[in-house]
């Protein structure tokens, strides 16, 4: 991924979205993002449903107007990626993956990656905020995740039965709930 001229701080989280009907990001570098994703085995357990199996369902979920997607950079390093969807009101659906080689700083980066998206001022909102609470469902067999998002200034709120389809099963599995706040983050 290419970011020459761009002012690169600790940690980034750069949206892939449209400016002047110009991505921010190549196609072919979030393709290669779910490539990275397949190398490093994770893609079954980020897209454990089965709704993302190649690199073009990739960019069309990254694309669609119903989510808001972020490349996870470290410097001039992608570490990762995360994305907001189902949106209701002021909440939306959270999802992350960080990249192997970087699970040793990965707390930093989800702190500092839902802070900012906690503080993003809403324009509509005097004093307000754009997301009061996001939110995400984690497998509860998935013991890494479930303590990467506490860590990360997560909080727990109990086992869902049967809340997520587990398509590699083809059954349905419970979930751990798991909430952000902005006085979390």
């Amino acid at each position: 991924m290419t970011l020459k001229g761009r002012k690169l701080e600790k940690f980034t989280i750069l949206p892939y979205t449209e400016v002047d009907g110009i991505r921010t990001v190549s196609d072919s570098d979030i393709k290669l993002l779910f490539e990275r994703t397949q190398a490093d085995g994770l893609d079954a357990i980020v897209f454990y449903e089965g709704t993302v199996t190649t690199p073009e369902q990739f960019l069309s979920m990254a694309r669609s107007d119903q989510c808001l997607f972020y490349i996870l950079l470290e410097g001039a390093d992608t570490v990762g990626y995360m994305w907001l969807n189902r949106f209701e009101n002021h909440t939306a659906r959270q999802h992350f993956c960080i990249f192997k080689e970087h699970w040793g700083r990965s707390i930093d980066i989800g702190r500092f990656t839902l802070k900012k998206l906690m503080h993003i001022p809403d324009e509509t909102r005097v004093g307000g905020y754009l997301f009061d609470l996001l939110t995400g469902f984690v497998p509860a067999w998935n013991k890494r995740a479930i303590n990467f998002a506490v860590k990360c200034g997560g909080e727990t709120h109990g086992v869902i039965p049967n809340a997520i389809w587990n398509h590699q099963a083809q059954k349905s599995e419970d979930a751990v709930f798991i909430y952000y706040t902005r006085e979390g983050a």
